[in-house]
């Protein structure tokens, strides 16, 4: 194909308009995690804020993580990734809603969730109080999303240059903005390496070291009492293997959806799903290099955390995630056929995603109500409604901009990545 007949095929497969029944089904799924959230206040008011902190960690992990494994892909020379990166980039669009959710929990559910809220040790006052939690949490995130929104636009500023002709009319003025005072594009293409090699790192180092503050702040502090100095690296590797896992699914669903099979191929499966294996692998690395240390010291003031969640009520759970994540991947991703086939690759990123939501709660809920299993109907609500704010807000940004990354697709730097 000529490049002028690539650039219209591109532009042809933009939707324009989200999809009037998918947004049915957002709003339909954030109605029940209304309703499922207000039943919860009503009855187990500690129940509903853990469910809300989950579910806040969760989809801000992915949608974090998404815009970090685009950033990954340029510092190691990626070319295999433009569509996967521009997948990835897609999940920023959730950004400031997960903010918000935040902004919720700091306002109206720490005072019920975190236990040091109402008394802490003055050993820990320096680290644990309100304004300082207010100031990392709220900074560490907005930091992130400052650096996202400059990643993403540069990304879709030479793209949004070669697609402006061609797009549907509705489209033109977005266009147009995302490329106000172009400079030609040779500079364009010298600021957009520049500008990306700045950003990328500085993205990943904002993740993982934010992210660790999150998981000590809203996972590791409900026991305060309770420490791990691999904690944090465990929570934003569970993160990153949920963006990877989303990433690839959304890419076997857009590719056959928009028919973009000249543009994400098999072989870019092959790699993603080979990522999303060694990330599984990693994260249970990370558990084991935890777990370790703590069962061969054997001393109470450690043990008691892991053996509360390898006893019942809690075992069957922790099993089963530690199984969906790893156990399950790691036996049958090891061949080439899971990972290039869109079902199967589609298949374990669902396992995955599903095992690290239940992984979650089992690091949480067991330290708000050891006795009895907080995961049931109401907490599955809570994350549909999640869901739903998600999928509006991914659903948004690929209606309006290309899928795959339209430079790659010109220079044919899609090819298989070892």
């Amino acid at each position: 194909m000529s490049h002028e007949a690539v650039l219209r095929d591109i532009a042809s497969k933009l939707p324009v308009k989200p999809n009037a029944r998918k947004r049915q089904i957002w709003m339909v799924c954030m109605a029940i995690g209304v309703v499922a959230f207000a039943y919860l206040m009503l009855t187990n008011p500690l129940r509903a804020w853990g469910s809300w902190a989950i579910n806040t960690l969760y989809f801000l992990g992915i949608a974090e993580a998404g815009v970090v494994l685009a950033a990954a892909i340029r510092l190691s020379n990626g070319r295999w990734g433009g569509p996967i990166m521009r997948i990835g980039e897609s999940l920023s669009a959730y950004l400031p809603f997960g903010i918000a959710t935040m902004v919720v929990l700091l306002g109206a559910g720490i005072w019920t969730y975190l236990p040091w809220t109402s008394h802490v040790e003055p050993r820990q006052a320096p680290f644990l109080n309100v304004p300082f939690l207010y100031i990392r949490t709220l900074g560490g995130l907005l930091l992130f999303w400052w650096l996202a929104g400059r990643l993403v636009k540069a990304s879709l500023r030479r793209d949004a240059q070669l697609l402006k002709p061609y797009v549907a009319p509705e489209l033109k003025a977005e266009y147009e903005k995302l490329t106000a005072a172009w400079q030609g594009d040779e500079a364009e293409k010298t600021g957009y390496r520049h500008l990306t090699a700045h950003l990328a790192p500085q993205i990943v180092l904002t993740f993982a070291a934010f992210f660790t503050v999150l998981g000590w702040d809203f996972i590791m502090a409900l026991t305060p009492n309770w420490v791990s100095a691999l904690f944090g690296w465990w929570v934003w590797a569970g993160a990153f293997v949920c963006g990877i896992a989303v990433t690839a699914f959304l890419a076997t669903n857009l590719r056959t959806k928009y028919r973009l099979e000249a543009y994400i191929t098999t072989n870019m499966f092959w790699d993603i799903g080979k990522v999303l294996f060694a990330w599984c692998i990693f994260w249970a690395y990370q558990f084991w290099s935890q777990y370790l240390p703590i069962w061969y010291s054997n001393m109470p003031e450690e043990t008691w955390w892991v053996f509360l969640r390898f006893e019942e009520p809690w075992r069957g759970l922790a099993f089963t995630a530690f199984t969906m994540i790893f156990v399950i991947p790691f036996l049958g991703m090891l061949n080439k056929t899971s990972k290039t086939n869109p079902m199967l690759l589609s298949t374990f990123c669902v396992i995955i995603l599903v095992g690290m939501w239940v992984e979650r709660h089992v690091l949480v809920m067991p330290s708000l109500n050891a006795d009895n299993v907080w995961v049931g109907l109401p907490e599955i609500g809570v994350t549909l409604g999640f869901l739903g704010l998600f999928g509006w807000a991914v659903q948004s940004f690929l209606s309006k901009y290309p899928t795959v990354m339209v430079v790659d697709a010109l220079e044919n730097a899609g090819g298989h990545g070892h």
